[in-house]
């Protein structure tokens, strides 16, 4: 998932350093990433992952390392178990 992360950062932005040396928790902002440039960072891995952010994901804080966006990513792969459907008993 990193991969794919480090490749839409690279050409989503352009930051202090290459994207490959990104470590997970590096701090994005601290690296020159604009609000613009998360915005557009968040639309494509929105594609590349196939999942639309929720309002409480659509922040500062979900774009701030790789391992945010990894965690949000997760957070919407993963079903959570009221979304469950019951089984009946035949």
């Amino acid at each position: 998932m990193f991969a794919a992360i480090r490749r839409i950062i690279e050409r989503e932005t352009k930051l202090a350093v290459p994207a490959a040396r990104l470590t997970p928790h590096a701090n994005l902002y601290d690296l020159g990433l604009t609000p613009f440039g998360a915005v557009l960072v968040l639309v494509a891995i929105e594609r590349e992952f196939k999942i639309e952010f929720t309002r409480a994901l659509l922040t500062r804080e979900t774009a701030a390392s790789m391992a945010s966006i990894a965690h949000a990513i997760d957070s919407l792969q993963t079903p959570s178990p009221a979304a469950e459907t019951p089984r009946c008993a035949a």
